[in-house]
């Protein structure tokens, strides 16, 4: 027996209905890199402004370190225990934490900042608290 194929037309159907949607998503990608453009051009002019005023208050006060623009964990926590105003423990802090970290980097977090000379964390009864600084 010969086994034959007959095509019909759905095969060149499909394909070029997949060319067609592949052309409307290339033109959608660059579309939406031309609505990217005007935010890139003023996060760079937000960027210089910032970086000159950083310049700036150097000049008046040298020993001036910025802010990292990135959240870190232990600035994040310490702002919680504060405004909870009273101990917290480590289920209560993930829960104010929410999905901004993992539990795993909240808990090392704890973990390595409650310990040793430059720890932030003071811990009592299995609650944290922020450590005075001085």
């Amino acid at each position: 027996m010969k086994n034959t194929s007959n095509k019909t037309g759905n095969e060149n159907n499909a394909t070029a209905a997949l060319a067609k949607i592949n052309a409307q998503i290339e033109a959608l990608k660059q579309q939406r890199v031309g609505l990217a453009q005007p935010l890139k051009n003023r996060y760079a002019e937000l960027r210089s402004e910032l970086l000159a005023l950083e310049l700036q208050v150097k000049e008046l006060d040298p020993n001036f370190k910025p802010e990292p623009l990135k959240v870190r964990p232990q600035t994040k926590i310490a702002e919680i225990i504060t405004a909870h105003g009273a101990p917290m423990t480590e289920a209560e802090i993930l829960k104010e934490i929410g999905s901004l970290f993992t539990p795993w980097k909240t808990r090392n977090t704890l973990k390595k900042k409650s310990q040793g000379a430059k720890a932030v964390f003071a811990v009592k009864d299995g609650k944290y608290t922020v450590k005075p600084q001085g």
